[in-house]
């Protein structure tokens, strides 16, 4: 089987780049929270999930038996609209031109089950339709941008609560490389949205035809092409976490080519209980996913927030410029582990040539300026990273002003020498 591909655009990670890609509105079946409605396939217009690194559009659900606390992954079906399920007859003059889709799985619910679903997106925009009742996708008519979700809130209540009980067993994240392995809300790896998109992966058989990746399509289909969702949760669990020689949290997954998976939902659940020494990552007012027309929105922050388990924000807790200053960790971290990061393969080969190049790209890109999270402007310092490209745009090499990073992180920005406040 083909490897999946992850970042295939800077914007799939970065809500930095000035390039108009489709705006993608997504129909949620009825009955979402239900296993019918978990297993009928959600439809894509405007959008062609065919051509998944630019406009693929990714489906998680997270399962938890309240009496219980078991959790289980579940990842729903997207497809064009217009798709026929393999093995029917379709009178449609357009099937052909759209393509077909292998019948999703029916999941199994326990009795009382809670389920929260999340969306993510490669294009620029996803805007959900359909069954909605439960759905947060953003302010009003000011989307989230890739982000989407549903029964979120209700879904963190009940995990916190099985948690707290000691009926779910979070796994802590453990030690790597002689350092802290990091979770999804450490400084260390964080971008400039963090929380957004998911684990998810399909397949795309022949070119044409949609699956869930579950071990019995995978096997049936070894060549069949692995579609993924580029996110920051794919990031550190398949890059970052084993270069370190960590392990990801996982849990049972019927959609997982091996059975097992990691999501945003569970990676959150995982950050929540065990906070990095550096202080816990929170979505801040200057994140670009929270913006409302290019201006700060504690209300939209606060949407956000409920939706990947953290805590409700205020205008001091939120600051921009906090958060610049506390990300200068991420900075300090890549450079700390360049030797390390650059014997691994890039996350996106076309951008940069190794693990190292990618993140300090990625790190530059989320520091600023606009439209980046500003720090320069916040901070009044320089960008502390310094990229090298070839002749097709690949960042080759990169060197990180550790000292400025230092100082920064330690309350004085180096170009001002002045102390340092929140917005």
């Amino acid at each position: 089987m083909r490897p999946p591909t992850y970042f295939g655009l800077p914007l799939t990670f970065l809500s930095w780049a000035s390039i108009a890609f489709s705006q993608c509105t997504l129909m949620i079946p009825q009955n979402p929270l239900t296993a019918q409605g978990l297993a009928t396939p959600y439809e894509l217009t405007g959008c062609n999930q065919l051509d998944f690194a630019n406009e693929g559009v990714f489906v998680e659900a997270a399962i938890i038996d309240p009496a219980t606390g078991e959790i289980q992954i579940y990842n729903p079906l997207v497809i064009n609209a217009g798709m026929v399920a393999v093995g029917t007859t379709s009178t449609s003059t357009s099937t052909s031109r759209a393509g077909f889709f292998i019948p999703p799985i029916v999941p199994t619910l326990p009795a009382n089950a809670v389920v929260g679903l999340w969306f993510g997106s490669n294009a620029q925009t996803v805007t959900l339709t359909g069954d909605t009742a439960t759905c947060v996708n953003g302010l009003g008519t000011s989307v989230f941008g890739q982000f989407a979700y549903c029964n979120a809130p209700a879904w963190f209540s009940a995990a916190n609560t099985a948690v707290q009980k000691g009926m779910t067993k979070v796994s802590a994240p453990g030690t790597g490389d002689g350092q802290a392995c990091p979770t999804i809300r450490d400084f260390r790896i964080v971008d400039q949205d963090q929380s957004d998109n998911v684990v998810t992966t399909y397949l795309l058989v022949g070119g044409t035809t949609l699956a869930q990746n579950t071990p019995a399509n995978s096997q049936a289909n070894p060549n069949a092409e692995v579609l993924s969702n580029a996110s920051d949760n794919a990031l550190i669990n398949d890059f970052i976490q084993p270069t370190l020689g960590c392990t990801a949290y996982t849990n049972p997954c019927t959609t997982c080519a091996k059975g097992s998976g990691s999501a945003l939902a569970t990676n959150e659940l995982q950050a929540s209980f065990f906070p990095p020494a550096g202080g816990p990552a929170m979505v801040p007012l200057n994140d670009p996913m929270v913006l409302v027309n290019g201006q700060q929105s504690l209300q939209k922050v606060n949407l956000y927030r409920a939706g990947v388990n953290q805590a409700q924000a205020d205008n001091a807790n939120a600051s921009g410029t906090t958060y610049c200053q506390q990300f200068a960790q991420s900075g300090l971290f890549i450079s700390l582990n360049q030797q390390l990061f650059s014997g691994t393969g890039s996350p996106a080969a076309d951008q940069a040539t190794n693990l190292f190049t990618f993140l300090a790209m990625r790190f530059s890109m989320s520091f600023g300026p606009v439209p980046g999270l500003a720090c320069t402007q916040l901070l009044n310092a320089n960008n502390p990273v310094t990229l090298t490209t070839d002749g097709n745009g690949v960042v080759t090499a990169a060197t990180i002003n550790t000292q400025q990073l230092q100082q920064i992180l330690g309350g004085v920005s180096r170009s001002s020498g002045i102390t340092l406040v929140g917005d």
